[in-house]
């Protein structure tokens, strides 16, 4: 079996990505605990849901589906620099922040799957603003994957 939580850590690590793994709650908690005063970018993923494809009775691959969470507090593309706020309006963080991350996120995924073992079937982009207690900007990526047995 593949262990997709080490392909999408190493994944963030090759890419100088804070990483963090779990459900909201704990992600959340990640958010407050690391730090990203200084542009980093973190990659959270959410909770891996598998579901079996099964042919005469055994299992032949699995599919695999997920959110993959890019994020940044703090933009270091403009002359001034400015944390992501809650009064910021869309196009200030579109311009600021996620257009770069938007690009990305693309890109890891594209290296993850030409790189690995995994079929990517399906990837729908979106944003999520001010989350968490730290006012995280992310693009996230539900994506499903397949994966042999």
């Amino acid at each position: 079996m593949i262990d997709v939580v080490s392909i999408f850590s190493d994944a963030a690590e090759a890419a100088e990505y804070r990483f963090a793994y779990g459900k909201e709650d704990i992600l959340n908690y990640e958010s407050g605990q690391t730090d990203l005063s200084s542009g980093e970018s973190v990659l959270m993923i959410l909770p891996f849901v598998e579901n079996a494809q099964i042919s005469n009775g055994i299992i032949n691959k699995w599919s695999v589906s997920t959110q993959l969470w890019l994020g940044k507090k703090f933009d270091t593309n403009v002359s001034s620099g400015t944390y992501s706020q809650l009064d910021e309006t869309e196009k200030q963080k579109y311009d600021r922040r996620l257009k770069d991350m938007r690009t990305a996120l693309s890109t890891l995924i594209s290296s993850i799957f030409c790189s690995e073992d995994l079929e990517l079937t399906s990837a729908r982009i979106f944003r999520e603003l001010n989350k968490f207690n730290e006012t995280v900007d992310f693009v996230t990526a539900e994506i499903t994957f397949l994966y042999d047995n």
